[in-house]
C-alpha cells in the first residue's frame, strides 16, 4: 500500500502472515529484544540540530531509545538520508519487510527551509518510521502536510491514539 500525500508518502511492505500476526506494522523493537533504535544520518550539518531534536522528542513517546550512529545487527535501524527521490515531497519514509529498517529521505529542497520546518518534518517522518498514521486534523506532528491550513507548523504533540500507537510500537 502507498499513501501518497501532501508532503510525505509512506511504502509498506509486508507479507499476509505477518500482518495477520502482528497488524499491518510488523516488528516492534520489543520483538527485538530490545527499546534501542540506532538512527544512522547521512544528510550534513543542515539537519543535524532538527535531527537530534526530533529524536529527543519523538523518544518521550514511543519509549523507544533512538540513538545516533551507525546500525548494528540485532537492533532496529532508521537510515536518514538527503535524496530527491521523494515524489515531489519534502521527505519519504519507507521500511524494509518487518520494519526493522526504516529509510526517511529529506529532499535538498527541505534543506533551504528554516530549522523550525526542517524539525517538524523529521519529527513527523520519525512518527512513521516509529508506526505512527497520518491525522486527517492538524493537531499534531502526523498532519499529511508540513502546514497547518492556516499556514502555521502542526503543534509539536501526538494525540492520545497516535501515543498509544508509539507506546506500543
Amino acid at each position: 500500500m502507498t499513501l501518497v500525500l501532501a508532503s510525505a508518502s509512506v511504502t509498506v511492505t509486508t507479507s499476509p502472515a505477518v500482518a495477520a500476526e502482528f497488524g499491518s506494522f510488523g516488528t516492534t523493537p520489543r520483538l527485538l529484544g530490545t527499546s534501542i533504535v540506532y538512527v544512522e544520518e547521512h544528510v550534513g550539518e543542515r539537519f543535524d540540530s532538527a535531527l537530534r531534536s526530533s529524536i529527543a522528542f519523538v523518544d518521550r513517546y514511543t519509549g523507544s531509545d533512538m540513538r545516533l550512529g551507525r546500525c548494528r545487527t540485532g537492533y532496529r535501524c532508521i537510515r536518514v538520508v538527503q535524496s530527491n527521490a521523494t515524489n515531489g515531497h519534502g521527505a519519504w519514509t519507507s521500511w524494509t519487510y518487518g520494519r526493522k529498517n526504516s529509510e526517511i529521505r529529506l529532499s535538498a529542497t527541505l534543506a533551504r527551509k528554516n530549522w523550525y520546518t526542517r524539525r517538524s518534518i523529521i519529527d513527523h517522518e520519525l512518527g512513521h518510521a516509529n508506526g505512527a498514521r497520518h491525522n486527517s486534523r492538524c493537531t499534531s506532528r502526523m498532519w499529511p502536510d508540513y502546514r497547518c491550513r492556516n499556514k502555521r507548523l502542526p503543534a509539536r504533540t501526538f494525540t492520545t491514539a497516535e501515543r498509544s500507537a508509539l507506546a506500543r510500537w
